[in-house]
């Protein structure tokens, strides 16, 4: 499984299976199965939810209710909340968070 260090490295580890996210000294598991995918699609697509209701969705799907709250919890910096989002989206899709970051930066 990939472990994604969102608070020390913001390296991705490799491992087996799911890909999980550290998040201080927490792990999360992280659903990247495609059916996952495709709610999430549905969910950016939506035109009536507001983005953080899209990203609290995402969450839940993605880590699972418990863990989404607990996130939401940690009351997270701007820019550390902005990096997770792309963490989970990298967790997911397989690709670098950084990287993922960049493109979207450049697409503005």
């Amino acid at each position: 499984m990939r472990i994604i260090d969102t608070k020390i490295t913001k390296e991705m580890l490799s491992g087996d299976n799911f890909p999980q996210l550290k998040i201080g000294d927490k792990l999360y598991t992280v659903d990247n199965r495609q059916s996952t995918f495709d709610k999430i699609q549905d969910i950016q697509k939506d035109v009536t939810l507001t983005d953080k209701e899209k990203q609290d969705k995402t969450y839940e799907l993605t880590l699972g209710k418990e863990a989404a709250k607990e996130i939401n919890e940690l009351d997270l910096s701007v820019e550390s909340n902005v990096y997770l989002s792309f963490c989970v989206m990298g967790a997911v899709t397989g690709q670098d968070p950084d990287k993922l970051m960049e493109a979207a930066q450049k697409g503005k």
